[in-house]
């Protein structure tokens, strides 16, 4: 790994938002959710969470993740019940999108707030079960005759205006990772061959200096 690919890594580590999060709910082809997947890692979000009847992410859709798959953690859940209560013990606020009338314009809700944005299925969207786990709901205001987006380009645009108003309040001036959790995946990141090596073995990480280079005992 080269010293700049190693502050490069880094750099993008400690813009992460980990309080920032993304649940889709039954959207179903995989080209939406690597695309989604690949808006997350250009947005600084670090996880996903899919409600999915099973792991599936084809092999045919890798260039639509642009590599995200290795910076992007997918977590694969049956119940919708399961990643609500996982992120809502994380203090998060589950936002969805909507067309009711309780909905508010996307760009008014507050991102600043620890947040999961619950997407729905390209063809129903939120069912009424996930409607019921939902704190809030939100909306994009549509200026043509087509009624609502492609799912994949709504959570982009949901997400860009998170990043903005978390930009605007200083939520990126500083790491929002801890200095641990930083160095592991920037380790990840610059040696993917070791790390399997090391976690397969089962021993700690090595090491690296601020040239991104392994300190040999």
């Amino acid at each position: 790994m080269t010293p700049e690919r190693y502050h490069k890594i880094r750099q993008t580590l400690e813009l992460r938002q980990p309080d920032l999060t993304l649940l889709t709910d039954q959207v179903e082809k995989g080209n939406n959710i690597a695309a989604m997947r690949r808006s997350c890692d250009a947005f600084a979000v670090g996880e996903m969470h899919a409600v999915v009847a099973e792991d599936y992410l084809p092999r045919r859709h890798a260039g639509i993740t642009a590599g995200t798959h290795k910076r992007v953690r997918l977590f694969h859940h049956k119940t919708l019940q399961q990643p609500i209560t996982e992120l809502r013990a994380r203090g998060m606020r589950i936002v969805a999108t909507d067309l009711s009338d309780q909905a508010v314009d996307y760009q008014e809700y507050d991102f600043t707030q620890p947040t999961a944005i619950l997407m729905g299925s390209e063809l129903f969207g939120v069912s009424d079960e996930a409607r019921q786990f939902a704190d809030d709901f939100i909306h994009i205001p549509m200026r043509g005759l087509v009624e609502s987006l492609n799912v994949s380009v709504a959570f982009a645009l949901i997400l860009s205006e998170a990043c903005r108003q978390r930009q605007k309040a200083g939520m990126f001036d500083s790491p929002r990772l801890t200095k641990q959790e930083i160095d592991q995946l920037a380790f990840e990141w610059g040696y993917p061959r070791l790390k399997t090596h090391y976690q397969g073995k089962g021993l700690p990480y090595p090491e690296l200096d601020d040239e991104g280079q392994i300190i040999t005992q």
